[in-house]
């Protein structure tokens, strides 16, 4: 059986859902051959992936563009969205011819709006997995009635089921729709594979975009605490670590073993957290349209504490770092594995 799958190429969220969720496929069925279509770090992409796959690489959304990895630019992201969709049904025929010489079988994608009318035009199955799309993000930033939205509406409309973990958005733009479980990766390393030298540690990790810029030299001030921090300069102080992520070290590998995670609100990151029941110091993200659905879950439901982007940006971090660490609230059980969820649902989709 073949199967395609789209991922978005905006951030690492959209294939930390998607990576698990492949993976159980393949335990189940490794018959299963799979044409990947991401534009993300071809290195990023397999490291995740647990099977040899057929990887094409021509970007299959916009997205939104980002000036750091909690400030968007919403003027560049409009007019990035609307170049792109002026050519969306070359872009549709051009999927269509793909698919066509992959013999897809079956076509899933997190979020693209690509897949599914060419899914449809096959006649083969068009399953969505997501807990955002662009048509619920940009309705937030443009009029009802923009030719964006009329565009992103006709594609998404083609969609057979959407599969909507935890920490999903409320999006009315597809007609089918089922709930399942939290979708996380699962830690891989069993002995801590850093040198504990503080009493204390935080890793600090902001995903596939750009790293905010904060203040690395006044971290030293917080010496109870040690930081993990990807590819920190040599400069750095005595109680930051560099490290560098690998098909052999994930982030989620890491937070079984620290304290809290320093982090923005995006998915791939809190379902990891929650995982691991690791606390997080975040940082408001207020210009991105998935935010306030976001800050909800984890004001409300999970084990964390905010920082303004001022904080952040200052290394003023002591008290969410200290807070967050002595938390009460537990984070909510985890009674089944999303992924394993999902799996069967497209399997039995393959299988009709």
């Amino acid at each position: 059986m073949n199967v395609a799958v789209y991922i978005s190429g905006h951030g690492f969220g959209h294939l930390a859902q998607m990576a698990p969720v492949l993976n159980q496929v393949y335990t189940l069925r490794p018959d299963c051959k799979f044409l990947i279509r991401c534009a993300l770090p071809e290195a990023e992409i397999r490291a995740r992936l647990q099977f040899e796959c057929e990887l094409e690489r021509t970007p299959v959304d916009v997205g939104v563009v980002q000036k750091t990895a909690i400030e968007e630019d919403r003027e560049a992201s409009i007019f990035g969205i609307r170049q792109w969709l002026l050519t969306i049904d070359d872009r549709i025929n051009r999927e269509i011819q793909l698919l066509r010489t992959f013999k897809a079988a079956l076509v899933i994608s997190d979020i693209s709006p690509l897949a599914f009318p060419a899914a449809r035009a096959l006649e083969v199955p068009g399953l969505g997995l997501a807990t955002l799309d662009w048509f619920t993000i940009y309705s937030h930033w443009l009029s009802a009635g923009d030719a964006v939205l009329e565009k992103l509406n006709a594609a998404y409309s083609q969609c057979d089921l959407l599969l909507t973990p935890p920490m999903a958005m409320d999006m009315h733009v597809f007609p089918n729709q089922q709930k399942i479980p939290l979708i996380a990766a699962f830690p891989s390393v069993e002995q801590c594979p850093f040198k504990r030298i503080r009493s204390k540690v935080a890793l600090v990790v902001f995903g596939g975009s750009h790293q905010p810029a904060f203040d690395l030299q006044r971290l030293s001030v917080m010496d109870e605490w040690q930081f993990l921090i990807p590819n920190a300069p040599h400069d750095a102080p005595d109680n930051v670590t560099s490290i560098a992520f690998s098909a052999d070290l994930m982030a989620v590998d890491l937070m079984p073993f620290v304290e809290v995670v320093v982090c923005k609100p995006g998915y791939g990151i809190l379902a990891e957290c929650w995982r691991t029941k690791t606390p997080m110091a975040w940082v408001e993200r207020p210009d991105f349209p998935e935010y306030p659905m976001l800050k909800g879950w984890l004001e409300n439901v999970l084990p964390s504490v905010s920082m303004t982007r001022k904080e952040f940006a200052s290394s003023n971090w002591l008290h969410a770092l200290e807070v967050a660490d002595s938390q009460p609230k537990p984070f909510p059980d985890l009674e089944a594995d999303g992924a394993e969820v999902a799996a069967d649902i497209i399997l039995s989709r393959l299988e009709v």
